[in-house]
């Protein structure tokens, strides 16, 4: 099968680029490490990964939640697919219907497994499925589908995110969104 984006493309965007550290249950997902002790994902892996969560999303109610780093496109991500957005995630926006920003999803989107632990216990105690963006040496306990990704670099979650859109675009039948277009400033 064809890759959604060149092979040269992943690794231009540092898609691939894992931590120093990693977790025994990532493994999986890493091909090699370098000289220097950083362990690299597979790509094949990655792009199959990423296919599969479009699937997963597909015609589904989706609270994603970012972190700093990439809310500028978590939002632009949740713009173009009516997903709920949550920049700051505060307990019991699973749990406590009297809380104001309470949301009943079919499917929690974590961007960084890592910085999120508090949203994905959330979601597990009330039995919603997780999706997570993982590094290397993220914990993936509670996370139904990992996606392995660089979670500590901005474009590599902007190019992901991308590709997820594009999918679930495609799968619609709807027009495709360039890359250009979805990390544009002021949109």
């Amino acid at each position: 099968m064809e890759l959604l984006i060149p092979k040269s493309e992943y690794i231009k965007y540092r898609i691939n680029k894992g931590s120093l550290r990693k977790n025994k249950k990532m493994e999986r997902f890493i091909s090699w490490r370098t000289p220097a002790g950083r362990n690299i994902f597979s790509i094949k892996i990655i792009d199959s990964r990423l296919r599969i969560a479009a699937r997963f999303l597909l015609n589904k109610e989706v609270v994603v939640i970012s972190t700093e780093l990439d809310k500028e496109y978590a939002e632009r991500f949740c713009n173009y697919l009516k997903f709920t957005h949550v920049n700051h995630y505060k307990a019991g926006i699973f749990s406590n219907p009297s809380n104001k920003e309470f949301y009943e999803p079919d499917v929690v989107f974590v961007t960084n497994a890592d910085q999120n632990r508090n949203a994905i216990e959330e979601a597990n105690l009330n039995r919603i499925p997780v999706m997570a963006f993982c590094n290397t040496h993220s914990d993936t306990s509670g996370i139904d589908l990992i996606v392995p990704i660089n979670t500590a670099n901005k474009k590599a979650i902007a190019v992901s995110l991308w590709l997820i859109l594009n999918e679930i675009k495609k799968m619609k039948g709807e027009e495709k969104i360039t890359l250009e277009d979805f990390v544009k400033k002021n949109q």
